[in-house]
């Protein structure tokens, strides 16, 4: 049995860092040597369903030595911050002055923890660190399966670790006194703030925002510090989706609005598709008010292109019967209202995109005439069909798919290029594929 009681040393400490550290290099080395091909190859054919002119988006990027320096900070950090919380580093003294040595945070009365006051704090920080360690190892997991174990990966799990201790650190405090305060009994204050730190450690942002609120409190202050739609207002963004999208630096719906798609295409493992709905919903999020919104979404309408398709497809009076509440006018949802809200969709930036790749997976005649008239408005400002010819384009046709003739022209205008000869043709393919051949050749090293 004495067997069982040594004390913690050097060796166990090193032996248990490396083996919880190892999955960082371990990772990238399976991910560069099994599914960096099969993500290029699916760049390419997520880009086309966008156009061919955004196959330049495909370059050479994520090499050996972009890895390099993220690959350090992960694994440092994740060796330093477990040292941070392990009994040898403790009793050695290495983060004296880091760790709690003043103030008994567990205590109750007379009654205190028959424990160094250090190894009581480090130990509940273990409980951060387990929960940053655990949504690392899983994210990781994650983006190795959907081809996307990018450098900004492992930069993320860096910074998860940092936050994880040192906000974890203040709240561990401030929760474990105040409730020896209270005179909660020691043991269960411990297992409380564990708890407490496991979930700051997975989630980290919710205890920033925790803390933002409770010194908002302590000083009185009112008003948010920035006027934001967080992400998670869109339709269909998990909590993952929405860690992943901050990765690319796309924080709000205001952000998802106006971001590059092809970028986000080729950086993300997200279909096009996904990607074209939740901009489109971010559209109508960031242009329409608040009251608008909810009441576009209780009448099944959640995206700009809904808005705009039954607008054009069926008319003004179509629109206002389907959202107004009642004959009075209702505010933001009348006519000049909801006429500067179409105006307003049909400008956004992101708006053209979204529109063309609808239309051209779904072939309606709606969301195609309007993409050609988006287009179209820069080169050919004097010369511009008014919302009204665009409508009246619209309503004749006598079936939802409309005039087909004009959808071939459309089509053959707009993606299919002028077909060489045969010769041209057979040269022009040989040179495209042994381009295609160095670029993976690129993107893989």
């Amino acid at each position: 049995m004495d067997f069982f009681l040594v004390e913690p040393n050097l060796i166990s400490f090193l032996v248990q860092g490396v083996a919880l550290s190892s999955y960082i290099p371990l990772s990238y080395i399976a991910y560069r040597l099994v599914q960096t091909p099969l993500q290029y190859e699916k760049t390419r054919t997520s880009l086309k369903q966008l156009g061919d002119e955004y196959l330049d988006y495909v370059k050479t990027r994520n090499s050996t030595r972009h890895y390099l320096w993220p690959l350090f900070l992960a694994f440092i950090l994740t060796l330093g911050s477990y040292s941070v919380t392990h009994p040898f580093s403790i009793q050695q003294g290495w983060w004296t002055g880091f760790l709690e040595e003043v103030i008994d945070i567990f205590q109750s009365g007379e009654e205190t923890l028959p424990l160094p006051r250090a190894l009581i704090s480090g130990r509940f920080l273990f409980w951060g660190w387990l929960g940053a360690y655990i949504y690392s190892v899983h994210l990781t997991f994650r983006h190795f399966m959907a081809h996307d174990l990018t450098p900004k990966v492992y930069i993320f799990t860096a910074n998860r670790f940092f936050l994880a201790m040192t906000v974890g650190s203040i709240v561990g405090v401030w929760l474990g006194t105040s409730q020896s305060a209270a005179s909660i009994d020691p043991n269960l204050n411990f297992a409380t703030v564990s708890l407490v730190l496991f979930f700051i450690g997975f989630f980290p942002e919710q205890g920033m925002n925790w803390l933002y609120a409770a010194t908002k409190r302590f000083l009185g202050l009112r008003g948010k510090l920035a006027k934001e739609t967080p992400l998670s207002a869109i339709n269909g963004l998990s909590i993952w989706h929405q860690g992943r999208l901050k990765q690319e630096g796309i924080e709000s719906a205001q952000n998802l609005a106006v971001a590059n798609i092809a970028s986000l295409v080729v950086e993300t493992p997200y279909d096009v598709a996904q990607i074209i709905d939740w901009v489109d919903q971010a559209i109508l999020l960031e242009y329409a008010s608040d009251k608008q919104f909810h009441t576009f979404r209780q009448v099944g309408l959640h995206s700009a292109s809904d808005l705009l398709a039954i607008w054009y497809n069926k008319g003004f009076p179509y629109l206002i019967r389907a959202v107004r509440l009642s004959e009075d006018e209702v505010l933001g949802l009348d006519q000049s209202s909801l006429e500067i809200l179409r105006l307003s969709l049909m400008s956004a930036p992101n708006i053209r995109i979204v529109l063309r790749f609808l239309g051209m997976q779904s072939l309606n005649k709606t969301m195609f005439i309007l993409a050609k008239y988006l287009a179209n408005y820069e080169a050919n400002k004097e010369n511009q069909e008014s919302p009204e010819d665009i409508q009246e384009k619209i309503e004749p046709g006598n079936s939802p798919m409309g005039n087909m003739a004009e959808l071939d022209e459309f089509f053959s205008k707009e993606t299919e290029p002028n077909l060489p000869s045969t010769l041209e043709e057979d040269k022009q393919e040989q040179d495209i594929e042994s381009q295609n051949q160095v670029e993976e050749k690129n993107y893989i090293m």
